[in-house]
């Protein structure tokens, strides 16, 4: 007979936790953080615990683990449609410099340019821009990942509720600023 493992108990802030282990550059315990966060302190809903579990990532040097951190995201946890914009825009920055496949980056790209947020849309267009110019010129040919996942929530597991109250819809997320430096090199 298998007993269920109690969840852990929240952390009061999330947010400063990841922000430190991230600045020591632990990846494993920055991903255990991130995996609280979405679990027992109700980040699933939201882009920033998924940006912490892709900082995670790109801190190990597994960068399609980051891409597939983006893609369980949009498919199973956040609904909302800027911040899917949002985290399109990341998967897509995420293929182009770290996967190196700049063509399989340009639809959510495209999609977070056209139609993203306010606050991301010329970063999106300037990246837009660049990686256009890298898939012209790009030697790959077979796809390195597949395209954005559609939403559907039929196979979440029980987690802690959403934060509330929730930041408005494609707002930046309070974690973006920390990712910053490790989407550049």
């Amino acid at each position: 007979m298998r007993t269920r493992v109690p969840a852990p108990a929240p952390h009061p802030d999330y947010g400063s936790w990841c922000a430190e282990l991230l600045a020591a550059g632990d990846w494993h315990g920055l991903y255990q953080a991130a995996m609280r966060w979405r679990t027992a302190g109700g980040g699933s809903f939201t882009p920033d615990a998924w940006l912490m579990d892709v900082a995670s990532a790109l801190l190990h040097r597994q960068p399609t683990t980051a891409v597939h951190c983006c893609d369980l995201a949009l498919t199973t946890w956040v609904e909302r449609p800027a911040d899917r914009l949002v985290l399109r825009h990341l998967r897509g920055v995420l293929i182009a410099d770290h996967v190196g496949d700049p063509a399989r980056a340009l639809d959510d790209l495209t999609a977070a340019a056209t139609d993203g947020p306010d606050w991301l849309r010329d970063r999106a267009r300037a990246d837009l821009d660049r990686v256009r110019a890298a898939a012209g010129r790009s030697r790959v040919r077979s796809p390195r990942v597949g395209p954005s996942p559609e939403f559907d929530p039929q196979h979440r597991s029980p987690v802690a509720p959403a934060e509330e109250p929730w930041p408005e819809d494609g707002a930046r997320p309070a974690m973006w600023d920390l990712l910053a430096p490790l989407l550049a090199g």
